[in-house]
């Protein structure tokens, strides 16, 4: 049996592995993650997927997808690649329903199978059993997969929560049954390997939260991310004992909680929703909103500078940004909170302050979880490499033999063997930049060379800006590669420099000041005035010279 990471080893994010026994292969999840500032996300680059060529070169060994859980990094690659290379896909009823949304967006369809723990799937020379483990999305599952060549347990992302919001706490019944029965490798969970202790239950964020909103008498506004369930519940909940009613913000999250509300796994209180909240005193409305990673155009960013659906955010008003900051948006989340500062707001952050609790186990979780299973062999999955890390000595200072502890990263064929484990092989893995405005792939050499050019194109626009007072100092420069010759378009350029001193005058200081804002503008005001006059989408480059 050989394990191969495509995504999520080594990295927080793309979760996506193959599992091959012979000619037969089975995926693990099939997620995407968000660009970083060095991997396009000034560039047009809205999603990062794994790169599927290794699925391409094997697409006749490939039996199906199954779905850890519904979290964009196991489920969001889903429809980039499903068009591609058709597979069924294997998972609880509301991850699928979240894929059967993603799907429908991009007028996709798929081959769809709903699951439940304890239930045995056959897979070609696969038996698949879903195990329920607790985490921050309802009904995740741990797989254990059985072959001719030994078992090995998959935890996908798990916590042992004993108070879980739905009530329902990780099978270790079962997960203690499959260590007796014998289990040649353990795939685990990494991201809080270096935290100590046992891992909050997410029942503890509500009475922070409950005490937030008794003392708050302006708008309340609560950040969390879009598929974060139990904790739409609590702020839902906490609205209807506080007497207020709650404006959904974000299209991923509105479409999120309608569809668990629409399964089940979340129950809305009557009358709570409301379409506007401007209308509202301010000690009656909540914003429940998607973008806490500071996002450029998320519903956050847009609430920060009063640019949001007629919202105003006003002394006395509260945010909570109810979850955890990703490594790599440190600055824009920064950018983000100074915005609502800016407003009188007062913003409480989750560290520290009880209104976020990982869905991931700290080191007394991962202890547990070895000592259920006791493993022929140990791999820590799912985190960076310092994760990665820390979890092979956790599980050394557990009493593991140092040689059963791998640690392997993307692109890594390790080969298990009831007498041995080793890294035999390397396959290409790499990762795919999507602009989903154009709907198509930007390829990694994209951010060196721009293969954008040989579609629509791109065109820079250099503005030089004056540093204390920001405004424009003569006409914006623009510069066209692939989209058209400047000098046969003479009069589109004029018409689009002139569009973008409107923009300049129209935008307010506040956000001309933050860089990354101002070219998210920028950059869909002027591609949707190119658009309209030309028919094609270029890629529009912002480039602010300060002097």
């Amino acid at each position: 049996m050989e394990i191969i990471p495509l995504g999520g080893v080594g990295e927080f994010g793309m979760n996506c592995s193959a599992v091959r026994l012979g000619e037969s292969i089975i995926l693990v999840d099939a997620g995407m993650t968000f660009p970083r500032s060095d991997q396009g996300s000034g560039l047009g680059v809205n999603v990062v997927v794994p790169d599927i060529e290794f699925l391409h070169q094997h697409r006749d060994q490939l039996l199906g997808i199954f779905l850890t859980h519904g979290h964009e990094d196991h489920i969001g690659a889903i429809s980039y690649i499903i068009d591609e290379i058709p597979l069924p896909i294997y998972g609880s009823r509301l991850a699928l329903g979240l894929v059967e949304n993603r799907l429908r967006e991009r007028k996709l369809k798929a081959e769809l199978h709903p699951i439940q723990a304890r239930q045995r799937l056959q897979a070609g020379p696969f038996t698949i059993e879903p195990i329920f483990v607790t985490h921050s999305f309802p009904e995740s599952f741990a797989f254990a997969i059985e072959t001719a060549a030994g078992r090995i347990l998959w935890t996908g992302d798990f916590k042992f929560d004993l108070s879980p919001i739905d009530g329902r706490t990780s099978d270790m019944h079962r997960l203690a049954a499959l260590g007796e029965e014998g289990v040649l490798a353990l795939f685990s969970d990494s991201t809080n390997s270096s935290v100590p202790g046992l891992c909050p239950s997410e029942y503890t964020v509500w009475e922070p939260m409950r005490n937030l909103f008794r003392k708050t008498t302006g708008k309340i506004v609560v950040s969390c991310f879009s598929s974060s369930i139990h904790r739409m519940q609590v702020v839902l909940n906490l609205a209807r004992e506080f007497g207020r009613r709650v404006m959904l913000a974000g299209r991923s999250l509105t479409s999120t909680l309608h569809k668990a509300s629409d399964l089940g796994y979340l129950k809305v209180p009557d009358g709570v929703l409301v379409h506007s909240v401007k209308d509202l005193p301010p000690d009656q409305a909540v914003i429940l909103a998607s973008g806490s990673q500071g996002e450029p155009m998320s519903a956050m960013s847009r609430l920060a500078v009063n640019e949001f659906k007629g919202v105003q955010i006003a002394e006395g008003d509260l945010v909570i940004l109810s979850a955890r900051m990703i490594p790599g948006n440190e600055k824009r989340i920064s950018r983000l909170v100074d915005h609502f500062y800016r407003r009188g707001a007062r913003v409480i952050e989750p560290v520290g302050t009880g209104v976020h609790a990982s869905g991931h186990g700290f080191r007394e979780d991962l202890k547990l979880m070895m000592s259920l299973i006791r493993p022929r062999y140990f791999i820590p999955i799912h985190g960076d490499f310092r994760q990665l890390k820390e979890h092979a000595l956790l599980a050394g200072q557990h009493g593991m033999d140092p040689e059963d502890i791998l640690i392997i990263e993307n692109g890594d064929v390790l080969r298990l063997e009831p007498d041995g484990a080793q890294v035999v092989d390397q396959v290409h893995v790499g990762r795919r930049f999507i602009d989903e405005g154009y709907t198509g792939e930007v390829h990694e050499m994209v951010l060196r060379d721009r293969r954008f050019l040989s579609e629509d194109g791109f065109l820079a626009v250099v503005l030089r800006m004056d540093r204390f007072e920001g405004s424009l100092i003569g006409d914006p420069e623009l510069i066209s590669r692939g989209f058209v010759l400047m000098e046969d378009a003479e009069d589109l350029m004029e018409a689009a420099r002139q569009e973008v001193v409107k923009i300049i005058d129209e935008t307010p200081a506040e956000e001309l000041g933050d860089e990354e804002l101002f070219g998210e503008i920028l950059r869909k005001r002027l591609k949707k005035f190119l658009r309209k006059a030309t028919g094609k989408r270029p890629m529009i480059l912002p480039v602010t010279l300060e002097i």
